[in-house]
This record gives C-alpha cells, structure tokens and sequence, in this order.
C-alpha cells in the first residue's frame, strides 16, 4: 500500500485529524505543566482516571464519562490539598495515582468477561476512533484553548511564581483550579485516543525538548507544538503500516526528536 493510501481511508483520515488535535492541545497545556514543574501531576490524573473506566465498565455506563468524573475530581482534590502547605505535592499525588490505579484494576478483573477491555484505555486506540468522539474532542479542545486565551499571561505568572500571583492577583487560585480541571478534562477525553500510560509522553517530552534551544516561554510553547505534531503524524502512519501501538509509536518519535535535539544542540556546541 502506497504512502498516500492511508489518507484514502476513513479511520484514519479520523485518527489524524484528533491526533493532531491531541498533539496542539497536549503542546499548549504541557508548556504551563513543565513550566510549574507539575509533569507528575499528568501521570497522576491519568492514571487515577483509569479508576472510572474501571468502574465504567464494570457498572456497564461510559467509561470515557467515568474517567472524566474521576479526573475532575482528583484535579479538585489535588487543588484542595495543595492549597494545605503541610501537604508535599509529590506525597499527594501518590496516594491519588496508585489508589486510582488500584480501584481500576479491581473493578477490570471484577469485569473480566465484558468485551470491553481496561487495556484500551491504558495503551489507547485512535486507529479506532469514532465520529462523534471526533466533535466531543473537539469541542472540549475549543474550551481549553478560549481558557488558555483569556487566561494564558496569568497562568504563567501562577506557575512560574504562586507566591506572588496569590499577592497580585486576588483570584489566582481559581485560575489554578480551572488550569488543573483543564487538564483532568483533556486527560479524560484522550484516554481512549492516546492511553492512560502515554498521556503524560505527550504534555512533557515534546516540552522538554523545545527547551533545549528555546530561548522564551513562547517559544518553547511553539516548538512544543511542533514536536507533537510532527510525532504524532508520523507515529499513527508507522504504527499504520508496521502494525504496532499508535501511542506507543508517537512517543517514540517523540524520544527520538529529543535525543536527535540534545545531541544536535551538543555537537553544535563542540564543534564551534
């Protein structure tokens, strides 16, 4: 099958368009996450999100609906306690990953016979997206970038600087709060697409590696952009013809653009 020929076909036309999608978000989002030095906060939400898929399929309503209650809720949590200085984020966030993790597992082996599968969500399958999936990211995607817009200069002072916004800006913590719910809303929506495990692959790597040149905020947010879109793009039509996982494909074109970075921004550097 020719290269062209994928883009003949109906899915995958659909797994491009929302993993484009996906990637431009997770790039906008990922740069206020590693910025603030929250990246575990990903991971924790995706995986605490898990907890309402298991649910989900256990109880026989929508997993995507459970993983987005359980998201919004741990996000809420997580804002209440760290609002409590006596809390260590890092402690925090524990408990919530690995008690969301652990209600997941036991209601998926409760639920071992349905044909719906914990899996699905833990590695995604957006080979397998459906149309109206297609618009409800959509339109969630058209939510968070209108908060990033209005609220965007703001929410980098609070992640740069809390201590300070808090003193500058009298409503700073409910701009946090929504910045989590933000999150746990995306991370709700894309577990189908990308999967519990790589989610956070896409709010970080792509940061990460924009910061190897970037010389400004803005800058790191459009490169970060780039790489997860190029990784994306890239990582659905190689998982395509080589019949391997989609998400894990994307991260590792992911993992390959930041070792290619590092090592070009090295060798640059010797060699002048």
């Amino acid at each position: 099958m020719a290269l062209s020929d994928i883009f003949l076909l109906e899915f995958a036309q659909r797994a491009l368009y929302v993993g484009l999608l996906v990637s431009f978000v997770a790039g906008i989002l990922g740069g206020y996450v590693v910025a603030g030095r929250h990246s575990v906060f990903s991971d924790m939400l995706a995986h605490t999100s898990l907890a309402g898929v298991g649910m989900g399929i256990f109880f026989g309503f929508s997993p995507t609906n459970g993983a987005l209650a359980v998201s919004f809720l741990s996000a809420f949590f997580l804002w209440l306690f760290l609002r409590k200085e006596k809390f260590a984020p890092e402690s925090i966030t524990m408990v919530l990953l690995s008690g969301g993790l652990a209600i997941a597992l036991v209601f998926a082996h409760l639920a071992k016979d349905n044909p719906l599968s914990l899996e699905t969500f833990l590695f995604g399958s957006i080979l397998a997206v459906r149309p109206e999936e297609v618009w409800q990211f959509l339109f969630v995607s058209l939510g968070i970038l209108i908060f990033i817009l209005f609220f965007g200069r703001r929410l980098e002072t609070i992640v740069l600087d809390p201590e300070y916004a808090d003193i500058r800006f009298p409503f700073s913590k409910w701009v946090n709060l929504a910045f989590l719910l933000s999150i746990g809303m995306f991370v709700g929506f894309s577990l189908k697409i990308i999967g519990g495990l790589l989610i956070g692959a896409l709010l970080v790597i792509p940061i990460v590696t924009a910061q190897i040149f970037s010389r400004s905020f803005q800058q790191t947010l459009f490169f970060g952009i780039f790489f997860n879109m190029v990784a994306t793009f890239f990582g659905i039509i190689f998982s395509f013809y080589v019949d391997v996982p989609t998400g894990a494909s994307i991260v590792l074109v992911l993992i390959l653009q930041l070792l290619i970075v590092f090592l070009g921004k090295n060798i640059f550097s010797l060699l002048r």
